[in-house]
């Protein structure tokens, strides 16, 4: 992890007047009539009666169901050839092979973009205040962690106490607006993404108004020049590391690096996957995961100890003293810990301090204290409190009510 200055990251988070470059978000193009359908077939993106705003946010899955690629949508830069550009991360020329080699008889086109570049910012630009120079850069807002309102594209306006009422079809949500009567609970239900962290206000929130700009760094006056003219200061974007942990924000390089990561384990579904997506590579494991439970792992939010000044490295594992689990050294022939999982992602926060992500075994109890392996650290080890992002039980507030099961017959009362 490179080394940055607080003091831009505190300037980034309370909305400044300053930017930072991404060289490592990949830009892809998409064209053609059909370049939507293409998302929509292969992608989380449900099928659309109109264009999805800028920032609409996708993953694309394998067919067991793990990350393969996510993708945030943008409008084309002014003068640009594309009907949309995909922001990923790092992955451009990987995610343009793989819609092109997929698209069959569908009439679009997918090109990884090198000479478009992408600029931070902790918020819109206004656009007003540059004058003659025009607009020829397109953004892309965050929405992470979604709105927590809950409006929603089904035309609902509230958020019902209790997912559990749609098991119940003949008895509609009554929705309080006089446009929108007794609008069906099922409807409801479809529409929502679910979610596993149900803390308001979400850490995140801050995190919402990130937005990303597209541009040509070689046309005359870039964005990045007219910023500087406008009283933006340019930071560097190392800095914005430890401000996406501290929003909880997965990133596909860092928490979804090992290919095999559900979106389930990192609350990434609530952002991203609809109940009503339509069909998608890894269907089957996303919903089945919805409506039981029960992921493998599951993300943790970690307060590291700094005392010693000292910071793990990602990938490092992740493990939890025996004596937590009540266990004995001797028992478990000499070993002091379990190994529980890994680290994701690693920053020091301008307030929070020395703080991780790290996805860990779902069961691992969410009252133990975790020791991270750090080679410098005394005794190669460096404690970890963790805070809970995705519940022990795997549940999101989508999944279904359980239902009753009926008492199994004997063999000699089904004869009878």
């Amino acid at each position: 992890m490179g080394r940055y200055d607080l003091a831009d990251q505190r300037s980034f988070a309370t909305g400044e007047p300053v930017f930072c470059l991404a060289p490592e978000v990949g830009v892809v193009g998409l064209k053609g009539p059909d370049a939507l359908a293409l998302l929509s077939a292969l992608t989380t993106l449900p099928p659309q009666e109109e264009p999805p705003p800028p920032g609409t946010e996708a993953l694309v899955f394998n067919a067991q169901g793990h990350i393969q690629f996510a993708f945030q949508l943008a409008e084309p830069v002014p003068g640009d050839s594309s009907d949309w550009l995909l922001l990923t991360d790092g992955l451009a020329q990987a995610l343009a092979g793989f819609l092109n080699s997929r698209r069959f008889r569908l009439r679009a086109e997918a090109t990884a973009r090198t000479d478009l570049a992408v600029a931070l910012t902790p918020g819109p630009l206004n656009q007003s205040v540059f004058g003659p120079d025009g607009v020829d850069w397109a953004s892309s807002p965050d929405g992470w962690p979604g709105t927590p309102d809950w409006p929603n594209r089904a035309g609902l306006e509230a958020r019902p106490e209790s997912l559990n009422q749609w098991d119940k079809p003949d008895e509609p949500y009554q929705v309080d607006q006089p446009s929108q009567p007794n609008l069906p609970q099922r409807r409801w239900r479809q529409a929502v993404k679910p979610r596993y962290c149900l803390v308001e206000p979400h850490p995140g929130a801050g995190w919402r108004g990130m937005t990303s700009h597209i541009y040509d760094p070689t046309a005359p006056n870039p964005l990045p020049e007219r910023l500087e003219r406008r009283g933006y200061r340019q930071i560097d974007g190392a800095a914005l590391e430890a401000l996406r942990i501290a929003a909880w924000r997965p990133l596909a390089s860092r928490e979804a690096a090992d290919g095999k990561t559900l979106p389930h384990e990192l609350d990434w579904l609530r952002t991203t996957t609809p109940v009503n997506s339509g069909c998608y590579p890894g269907q089957e494991t996303v919903a089945k995961i919805i409506n039981v439970g029960k992921p493998p792992r599951r993300l943790v939010f970690l307060h590291l100890d700094g005392s010693d000044g000292v910071l793990p490295q990602v990938g490092a594992a992740v493990t939890v003293a025996r004596s937590e689990l009540g266990g004995t050294d001797e028992a478990a022939g000499g070993t002091a810990s379990a190994a529980c999982g890994l680290l994701t992602s690693v920053g020091v926060h301008h307030e929070l301090g020395p703080i991780a992500l790290a996805l860990v075994k779902r069961t691992t109890p969410r009252d133990v204290d975790l020791l991270v392996d750090a080679l410098d650290a005394p005794g190669g080890l460096i404690a970890a409190s963790q805070t809970e992002i995705v519940p022990v039980n795997g549940e999101s507030d989508a999944r279904p009510a359980r239902r009753a099961t009926l008492p199994k017959l004997s063999r000699r009362a089904r004869v009878q």
